[in-house]
Order: structure tokens, then C-alpha cells, then sequence
């Protein structure tokens, strides 16, 4: 694939690190023409069948920059070319084949505020295609941070973890020694300052809340087959949810299902009409 790739894109010198490989990678894209790169990039990507489609739309819209106009597919063309750039020199180490899956991984990129890993494939690549408002964080350093939570909150007393995990840890403890907690205070800082009391709700709004899944639960079911959506008035998923993860209860005693009805406590006392937080 390297071989293949480098041969239609030129002639260009061999990077000297892997932040230069990087650097050239931009520069190929960069300097190459827009039209030619389109086609190329979506046969390297594996589409090929879109690619007359894709052109035509490109030219009728007056050939905008690719990277404004196709940002995401420069970034993952980005990717397979660095890749392509960085086998032909011993930067990367350990090069095998499964490295090409694992170049897939890096596609989420621009999806997450945090990537983590242990794969050393991903821990020397991956910093070099984040943007400055992203973080890579090795998986060995969070799965030991974890380790210490998990130790924190198994020396809780049985009855508070009985009230379950997203009542006992509904957020990270604020203790900055803790990496998930400055992880947490860098992307998600309103968690100090969130309001976590119930939602009060306007007592004609509540009635017409439990009016309406009172009529949800005993409505009918549509008949076998594939009914049109014309035809059906609303459409229920459920998920069963297991009661723990790993050691510790999800959800507090009231909100497990109870045999006898086949709802949680908490739904029973709310369709009943009896006030009881929602969550």
C-alpha cells in the first residue's frame, strides 16, 4: 500500500521525525492538484464508487478548497499519507500489520475532546493529529487512576453504595491528584457548580406527563410484521440494563425493576401519580 501510495503522489524526500512527517504531510496535501487529490483520496479510502459523484458535486459547487469544503476527508487522507510517509523510515517502531487497523482508531479523532490508549502505535501518532483543545491520555495512566477510584469508593460503607453509583459517584471526587477528576475539570468544568436538584415541574405538565405514559403503557402493540410508521403513534426501545458493573450497583434499591409489576419502583410510584423524584 505504502509502495503504491508513494508512487502516485511523487517524488518527496523522507521525513526526519515523525512531527516532520506530519508537517509533509500537510505539504503534499497541500501542493498537490485539488481534483487529482479528490480522486485519489477516495480510491486510497476504499470508496471508489463515489467518486464521479463526489467530483461532479465539487466542480458544480465551484471547486471550494478541499479543506474547508471536505474537512474530514482531508483528515483521514492526512492520516493514511503520514502513515505511508512514516513506514518508508524507521520512526515508527515495531511496524506490523495490524498497525493499519490501528491507524482506523485515529479516524475518531476529531469526534472526542480526549483519546486514550496503550497502544504505543497510537501513543506516538495520535498527539500529532490532535487539535490544541484535545489531550491523548496513555491508557496505563488511567486505568491506574481508576485503580485508585475503585479504591476509594469500595472502602464506602455497604449502605451508601447500596443507593447505587450514579448517587454515591455521580462525578469524580474533587481531588486534583486524581487524573480522570482534571480531566473532568478541563472538559466538563460545570460539574462543580451544576445544580443536581430535581426539576420542578408545572403541576399541569406533571399530570399530562403521567397521562401520557399511562396511555404508553397500556396501549396496544402493532401487529406482527413491519407496520408503516404512518400507522403507529409512537415507538418504545427498551434496554435491559444489568443491575451492577463489576462490584457496584448501578441504581439505588427504588429504581430496580420490581418483579411483580415488571417496572422499577420508582416508574410504579410515578405513573401511580404519587410524587417521587424523576431521574
Amino acid at each position: 500500500m505504502a509502495d503504491n501510495v508513494l508512487t502516485q503522489l511523487g517524488p518527496w524526500r523522507k521525513p526526519k521525525s515523525l512531527p516532520d512527517a506530519r508537517q509533509l504531510t500537510d505539504i503534499i496535501i497541500d501542493n498537490l492538484n485539488p481534483e487529482w487529490l479528490l480522486r485519489f483520496g477516495l480510491e486510497l479510502l476504499r470508496v471508489p464508487e463515489c467518486i464521479d459523484w463526489v467530483v461532479a458535486d465539487w466542480i458544480e459547487k465551484r471547486r471550494p478548497a478541499l479543506r474547508e469544503w471536505y474537512r474530514y476527508f482531508i483528515f483521514m487522507l492526512s492520516i493514511n499519507i503520514f502513515f505511508c510517509l512514516a513506514l518508508r523510515t524507521t520512526l515508527l517502531r515495531n511496524v506490523k500489520p495490524s498497525h493499519q487497523i490501528d491507524l482506523a482508531y485515529l479516524y475518531y479523532l476529531p469526534f472526542c475532546s480526549v483519546f486514550t490508549s496503550r497502544d504505543n502505535f497510537h501513543a506516538q501518532v495520535a498527539p500529532l493529529f490532535l487539535a490544541p483543545s484535545q489531550e491523548f491520555v496513555n491508557g496505563i495512566d488511567l486505568k491506574e487512576d481508576l485503580k485508585r477510584l475503585h479504591e476509594l469508593y469500595s472502602q464506602l460503607p455497604p449502605e451508601e453504595r447500596k443507593r447505587g453509583l450514579h448517587k454515591f459517584a455521580p462525578h469524580p471526587p474533587d481531588d486534583d491528584t486524581f487524573l480522570t477528576t482534571r480531566l473532568w475539570n478541563k472538559y466538563l468544568p460545570y460539574w462543580k457548580t451544576k445544580d443536581n436538584q430535581p426539576v420542578k415541574l408545572d403541576p399541569e405538565l406533571e399530570k399530562a406527563l403521567v397521562e401520557m405514559v399511562t396511555a404508553m403503557r397500556d396501549s396496544k402493540p402493532a401487529p406482527d410484521g413491519k407496520p408503516s410508521s404512518d400507522d403507529l403513534d409512537y415507538v418504545s426501545v427498551s434496554r435491559d440494563v444489568p443491575v451492577f458493573k463489576g462490584s457496584y450497583q448501578r441504581f439505588p434499591d427504588e429504581a430496580i425493576e420490581d418483579p411483580a409489576t415488571g417496572r422499577t419502583k420508582l416508574e410504579h410510584k410515578w405513573v401511580a401519580g404519587e410524587k417521587s423524584s424523576t431521574e
